[in-house]
């Protein structure tokens, strides 16, 4: 079974200091950990951007940039009825990039979505190690490595709710 999803991507813009910025990479995305304990379930997922390109005359060389978020929530109804899939665009390549994809011209990639009406959800971000966000939050997206695994784990989580979680 595959673990994670990938998309690859080009990309080409003007940066801050309104220099042209020409990149090539991939963007690696994965369920690092995934936790139930009782009806307290703990996330953490990855996004790594590993990348190369030109600014301006020059090159880059080889970098990479990770990308960490931790949630931690309780299951209950209202968490599964909230639980979608989606197809979406990774952060990283935000449409002010221009970034065009091998696999699929919008970039999309498959994401488990749990989205409450009120901010129950404890999240933690880091950017390449460094706190980035902490706080309470009303939606947190899994990246999955196909819809079907991702029905599978609505599927389980649903039925663990209502066996032991209300």
């Amino acid at each position: 079974m595959r673990r994670g999803v990938y998309v690859f991507y080009k990309q080409s813009f003007i940066d801050k200091e309104n220099k042209r910025a020409s990149y090539q990479g991939s963007i690696y995305g994965a369920i690092q950990k995934f936790e139930l304990n009782g009806c307290e379930l703990k996330i953490e997922t990855v996004i790594v951007d590993k990348f190369a390109g030109v600014v301006g005359l020059e090159p880059t060389g080889q970098q990479e940039d990770s990308f960490r978020y931790f949630a931690s929530l309780t299951l209950t109804r209202d968490v599964v009825a909230g639980a979608a899939l989606v197809d979406a665009r990774p952060a990283q390549l935000g449409r002010n990039t221009h970034s065009v994809c091998d696999e699929s011209t919008s970039c999309a990639l498959p994401w488990l979505r749990v989205q409450l009406k009120r901010r129950l959800i404890h999240e933690i971000s880091t950017v390449n190690n460094s706190l980035d966000f902490s706080g309470q939050v009303d939606q947190f997206v899994i990246p999955i490595s196909s819809r079907a695994i991702g029905s599978q784990l609505i599927d389980v989580l649903r039925a663990i709710e209502n066996a032991r979680c209300h």
